[in-house]
């Protein structure tokens, strides 16, 4: 006859005390189960679809293999420039007073430019560099003849570049149209000779936007030097770039520091042309007022004749001390031409710096491996929803919603529409 202490004991194995038997299946509890996966449950997924693991590694590695066959070799070369120290300076040569040309109404301010190194990698990206450098000439790897850059980059594309344009290039094709249609019309480049905006042609755009992405520049804060890096498809072509880079850089920095002794030498030779025409009219009034009277005896006449010399006189001063302003204003533009020194001249490089055919390869089949075994586990893990009903329909659904043939159907019934 059991008790009620016996009813309330459930069995447990043998040896398990009284209080410690194994809980029985409770609401919220239900079965023991086991979540974690074990090392073997991959290995299984992985040699169940190592198939499709293969297949995509094949895949990704004959794309990057094509990729590094076909991409167009490119070579790096470098110019390395200093700016030369230079003291800036505007005074007065020696021997005039600073203030010896305040009481004519001339002033004569420093020729800081503000152009320091930090600012030199804008310089020579800027549209007048570039436009400059896509009018020059060079000699292209797979050009018969020596051509403007401007008329390179707009020759009709041959047959392989049409069909690389529209595969593999594809996605650089449309984000290119994508720009051009949100930028719209090009922007004015430069200046003329009179100061006016210069707006180049459509060739001309395409092709400063081309040779935008060959040159880079950065610069040394320590030494305060600057690398110029040009890119191109052959080693000679791009040590022409770096070299036509370098001089149209150069002159558009001479300019720049230039611009304010450049400025105050016209006004100089200005007011010396004024002065000088001033002091020839006064001494052709002086002479014709001798000539007139060779013996002045009254006093109107002594004072009309000082009067005259005194003016002869003034212009004299004037003169001289603007023909000095002027030689000395000459000296310190030709002192300022050369601020930027060459440390090291462009060559052609030994080695091509793109495509690294190795790298390119060994990153595709390291790309086309982790997709493969991604989807490998997708595969697995639909698979093993598949078997509960709900999820069936779901992932019927996802295939319907993403299969070729749903949309060639949607396109049928427009068309027929």
């Amino acid at each position: 006859m059991s008790t009620a202490d016996d009813q309330g004991q459930t069995d447990g194995p043998p040896g398990t005390p009284p209080g410690d038997e194994a809980p029985a299946e409770q609401p919220g509890y239900g079965p023991r189960q086991e979540d974690e996966v074990s090392l073997l449950d991959i290995l299984l997924v992985l040699a169940r679809n190592k198939t499709l693991i293969v297949r995509t590694v094949l895949v990704f590695t004959l794309l990057g293999v094509t990729y590094a066959l076909l991409a167009e070799e490119e070579f790096t070369s470098e110019a390395r420039v200093v700016r030369e120290a230079q003291q800036e300076s505007g005074g007065l040569p020696s021997g005039i007073p600073s203030g010896a040309l305040s009481g004519l109404g001339i002033s004569l301010g420093g020729a800081s430019s503000g152009l320091t190194p930090a600012a030199y990698p804008d310089v020579l990206q800027s549209r007048e560099v570039r436009l400059a450098v896509v009018r020059d000439t060079f000699r292209f790897p797979d050009a018969e003849r020596p051509m403007k850059f401007v008329e390179y980059v707009n020759r009709p594309p041959g047959m392989l570049s049409q069909v690389l344009k529209y595969t593999l290039w594809l996605p650089w094709t449309l984000k290119g149209m994508l720009g051009q249609a949100i930028s719209g019309s090009p922007p004015p480049a430069g200046t003329t000779d009179t100061g006016e905006p210069l707006i180049p042609s459509e060739e001309e755009d395409k092709a400063v936007q081309s040779i935008s992405g060959k040159i880079s520049a950065f610069v040394d804060e320590e030494t305060g030097l600057m690398t110029i890096s040009v890119t191109a498809s052959g080693p000679q072509l791009a040590s022409e770039l770096a070299e036509s880079f370098l001089d149209h850089f150069s002159t558009r920095v001479r300019e720049i520091r230039t611009e304010k002794v450049r400025e105050r030498l016209q006004f100089v030779e200005g007011r010396f042309e004024e002065a000088e025409q001033e002091l020839e009219k006064a001494e052709e009034r002086l002479a014709q007022f001798l000539e007139r009277n060779q013996n002045p005896t009254t006093a109107t006449l002594q004072f009309q004749q000082d009067r005259l010399r005194r003016q002869v006189s003034f212009k004299e001063q004037l003169y001289g001390e603007l023909q000095s302003q002027l030689t000395q204003t000459r000296l310190d533009l030709q002192r300022r031409q050369p601020v930027v020194t060459v440390v090291e001249k462009p060559v052609p490089p030994m080695s091509r710096t793109s495509p690294q055919r190795t790298l390119i390869v060994f990153f595709s089949l390291l790309l086309g491996g982790f997709i493969g075994i991604g989807m490998s586990f997708v595969s697995s893990l639909l698979e093993a929803r598949q078997n509960e009903p709900n999820e069936r329909e779901k992932i019927n659904e996802i295939r319907e919603a993403f299969s070729p043939s749903e949309y060639w159907d949607k396109l049928k019934h427009q068309f027929e529409k």
